[in-house]
């Protein structure tokens, strides 16, 4: 998945750091985060090419246990056939979210693509699906919850709280 507005509303705060320096602030959404951890839970791999690079988004990957995690990226497609290839996985097997035109060739490409309510509009016009939630608002969750009630996981994962 994207990072800049899909996990975060693609809003950066850059703010002095005190040493002449700027340090950069991100969002991320609790609801998103929970989506992962069920992801996880249901076997699923996750991770994230971006962009940016930020200290943030290597925090919460690692907060959140996202092995997959390539910052920096000049040119997405690149770095998505890298990890497909590291992988083992077919394009079919993957699933993506994106939200703006540099996803493009990824989504195009992957078994399953999503896009969020806020994404640029054709983007949204060639994902499988656009989730209800914004970037940073929920969307991954979205996103997350579809993808385990397709594979018939959800009701495992609400059993656990259901009991």
């Amino acid at each position: 998945m994207d990072v800049d507005g899909v996990m975060t509303d693609g809003r950066i705060l850059l703010v002095p750091d005190g040493r002449g320096g700027i340090h950069e602030i991100k969002s991320f959404s609790v609801q998103d985060g929970v989506g992962i951890n069920f992801a996880h839970r249901a076997g699923l791999l996750t991770g994230i090419i971006t962009g940016r690079t930020s200290e943030s988004v290597m925090a919460r990957a690692i907060e959140l246990g996202i092995k997959i995690v390539e910052q920096g990226s000049r040119n997405k497609l690149e770095t998505y056939e890298k990890v497909r290839e590291a992988s083992g996985f077919p394009d079919s097997a993957i699933a993506y979210m994106g939200d703006d035109l540099q996803d493009l060739p990824i989504l195009r490409r992957t078994g399953f693509s999503a896009s969020v309510a806020n994404g640029h509009q054709q983007v949204k016009e060639m994902c499988h699906i656009v989730t209800a939630s914004p970037g940073g608002g929920g969307a991954v969750r979205d996103c997350i919850e579809f993808i385990l009630r397709a594979q018939e996981k959800w009701d495992q994962i609400l059993e656990r709280y259901l009991a």
